[in-house]
């Protein structure tokens, strides 16, 4: 037990800083002076007052500062859990999945076993916001939460990355075949109505499944379960599907000739070639196609099949279009002025509302006679609308473009395309003329073709022809005119006017098929 002085020692380093805050010496004093007739008595009550007081100050003050560190770590333990969960769902987020998987495969026995992931993102979410606001979002990614934590299994985790988009780490006891399973449960679960406010919100999932190599890295593997996801949601959504490698390897193919493509475009390293169209009846030559051709430096020659449908699917169509329109317009003047020019423009173009003014601009640029040029659309580009097609087309006509009926035969509406429409040229599909001599069926569909058009007095042309005998069964129907590898394949535009001035001299081209220029 203390002695007195120990106590009184004690209790005054505890009540000296006190004293000394409150300035309680200059006080005193102060005072003193005021109340110096006091008796001892009055003076000790003081004193006893005094001590009560500072007492009393010491023991609030030490109970303040010991809920405020209760408070901290309160507050610490909850930034640490707040750091590692979704405030909204309370599933682990990003971050806590990334340690996660760092944790399993940083395990000794962890990199030997076999684990799978699906990456999981809800179809129909964002129309349930719209529609129903975001208290209604919030419920469905809570429910969603809930349903894919249940059906995760033992040993498996469920982290929501962001949005409308989790992650599941599937239990180490898990096969492929139980992923499967698993995958269909959480499909049933996540579309059942999620009711609300008196309503049932609607949404779906789908899910891209990946076999985890730890070895590629989280990044690596996180792309592929991403792509999976893509393959799934590209299958019709409400579907899973898994990583396929040769699937990947194509996309990312794709991606690198995209970005090729943009350069290309910019710099212009597209160019036009020309694919003669002749006369059927005698094989003279009335004029070329345009055809894009791509010369990559690494890859050679890119098929117009890949490099169209990519230009078309980035936005780089209408470009594209222009810069081989021009070059060909630019190269066709050293030409006789007899021969015309036919150019394709896609759906894709052929919708943009600046392409007559575009067209026009190109012919204003480089003085090339709009009589000479023949548009070629497709079916696709006009089925949706075709008021606002036969608009564009009597724009383009009313400069002196003439508008051809491009692969007629292969679409729904054909027919309809003709009599709602001022075509002045159907193109039969190469598919019907290709060996034609030999099919029974694509004559009564060349027949009744060349019927139609000679009804409504069109010029037809047959591409495709790469045999003699397809274009002796052609000249018996009287086709009008004709292009296809008999007579010639695409060339470049500086070797037409060598064949101008040699084979093609007299405006003529003689049977057997001439031989490749180049």
């Amino acid at each position: 037990m203390l002695s007195a002085p120990s106590l009184f020692i004690a209790s005054a380093i505890v009540t000296w800083p006190l004293i000394v805050e409150k300035n309680a010496f200059d006080a005193f004093y102060e005072f003193s002076r005021a109340y110096d007739t006091w008796g001892g008595d009055e003076v000790a009550l003081l004193t006893l007052n005094l001590a009560v007081a500072l007492g009393l100050s010491d023991y609030l003050k030490s109970r303040k500062l010991r809920r405020l560190r209760e408070y901290r770590a309160l507050e610490r333990n909850r930034a640490k859990v707040n750091a590692r969960h979704d405030p909204l769902t309370g599933l682990i987020n990003r971050r806590a999945f990334y340690e996660v998987m760092d944790q399993i495969f940083s395990d000794p026995e962890g990199p030997d076993a076999t684990r799978y992931v699906a990456l999981i993102d809800l179809d129909r979410f964002k129309p349930v916001n719209d529609q129903h606001g975001h208290a209604a979002g919030d419920a469905a990614l809570c429910a969603s939460a809930e349903r894919m934590r249940e059906e995760a299994g033992a040993g498996g985790a469920v982290a929501r990355l962001g949005g409308d988009e989790f992650v599941l780490v599937f239990g180490p006891a898990m096969d492929a075949a139980s992923v499967e399973r698993t995958a269909r449960r959480i499909l049933r679960s996540v579309a059942k109505p999620i009711p609300f406010e008196g309503r049932q919100l609607s949404v779906g999932a789908s899910l891209g499944l990946v076999q985890w190599d730890a070895a590629r890295g989280l990044t690596e593997m996180m792309r592929r379960a991403d792509h999976a996801l893509f393959q799934a949601k590209s299958n019709g959504r409400g579907q899973f599907a898994w990583y396929d490698a040769d699937a990947d390897r194509q996309t990312r193919d794709r991606a690198e000739i995209a970005a090729d493509l943009k350069e290309a475009v910019a710099h212009q390293e597209i160019v036009p070639y020309f694919q003669p169209i002749v006369k059927i009846g005698n094989t003279e030559l009335v004029g070329f196609e345009v055809l894009a051709r791509w010369h990559h430096p690494t890859r050679g020659d890119v098929p117009p099949t890949i490099f169209i449908e990519i230009a078309e699917d980035s936005g780089l169509i209408g470009e594209l279009g222009m810069s081989i329109l021009r070059k060909a317009c630019v190269q066709a003047l050293d030409w006789p002025e007899i021969l015309g020019m036919s150019f394709n423009v896609s759906p894709i173009q052929f919708v943009e509302q600046e392409l007559v003014s575009q067209i026009k601009q190109v012919l204003d640029e480089t003085g090339f006679d709009p009589r000479r040029l023949t548009i070629e659309i497709t079916e696709s580009s006009v089925i949706d609308d075709f008021s606002a097609a036969a608009q564009k087309i009597e724009a383009l006509k009313a400069l002196g473009i003439k508008i051809a009926l491009d692969d007629f035969g292969t679409g729904y509406s054909s027919l309809a395309c003709l009599r709602s429409l001022p075509f002045d040229r159907l193109k039969i599909d190469r598919s019907f003329v290709t060996d034609v001599s030999e099919q029974e069926q694509s004559q009564k569909i060349v027949n009744g073709i060349l019927s139609l058009a000679s009804g409504l007095n069109l010029e037809v042309t047959a591409e495709g022809i790469e045999s003699i005998e397809d274009l002796t069964y052609l000249q018996k129907q009287s086709c009008s005119l004709g292009q296809g590898f008999f007579f010639e394949k695409p060339v470049p535009a500086e070797q037409i006017s060598w064949l101008l001035e040699t084979e093609w001299s007299d405006r003529v081209i003689c049977t057997p098929p001439l031989k490749v220029a180049g």
